[in-house]
């Protein structure tokens, strides 16, 4: 009897040591990350509340832009760009995985992968965000009329300007029902107005190098 319950305890100390390890690991690899990234999303949020222009934007029945449009728009995209320098490329090799997973693969991401893309994310949201609002400010813009805008520009040189939805994404992790990466409409790339195309043409190559700027929503 005694054996036994020496045995009973050593299992005990065991399974404890065990389920340490497991919830230190369960925390490192999602609650961390997830709770982490919970509080970029409310950052972003409160930094979306500095853009000055409040007015209301009705877009146009002919989908067409200005020159005005595309030349205010690159101004903000440029600004991102120079806030965020080398860090660039880091949202560019995330940008990638996540296409890849999006795209070539053709299915959806696991939870581990997009907690890594969450963790990966966390940062560089809230800079390339404090940027944007910057650029907004700078060139006057309101954010519904920079959205319509973004997607227009992108889809006059076939890029699909996505918009990552990361306040969905975190409460889906957080209730353990993650859905996957959120994908994006490729529709928005077809009847492109040929006005559109005409005043995007010069920014082509810039605007592609930006992809990964219109796959996070900036």
């Amino acid at each position: 009897m005694k054996k036994f319950a020496i045995g009973c305890a050593i299992v005990l100390v065991v399974l404890l040591v065990l389920g340490g390890i497991a919830s230190y690991f369960v925390y490192q690899r999602f609650v961390g990350p997830i709770a982490q990234f919970a509080k970029s999303v409310q950052e972003v949020s409160e930094i979306e509340k500095q853009v000055k222009n409040t007015s209301s934007f009705t877009a146009p029945d002919t989908g067409e832009l200005t020159e005005e449009m595309v030349s205010r728009f690159v101004k903000v995209q440029s600004h991102i760009q120079t806030k965020l320098g080398k860090r660039m490329d880091e949202l560019k090799a995330t940008y990638d995985k996540l296409d890849k997973t999006l795209g070539a693969e053709k299915r959806d991401a696991s939870i581990s992968e997009g907690i890594g893309a969450l963790r990966d994310l966390t940062m560089l949201l809230v800079d390339a965000r404090k940027a944007q609002v910057e650029g907004l400010n700078q060139v006057g813009f309101s954010i519904k009329e920079y959205d319509w805008i973004r997607v227009q520009v992108y889809s006059a040189v076939g890029v699909v300007a996505g918009s990552f939805d990361v306040k969905a994404m975190a409460e889906q992790a957080k209730a353990g029902k993650f859905e996957g990466l959120p994908g994006s409409d490729k529709e928005q790339v077809l009847n492109v107005p040929d006005k559109n195309k005409e005043l995007v043409a010069p920014y082509e190559k810039q605007l592609k190098e930006w992809a990964p700027l219109a796959f996070f929503g900036f």
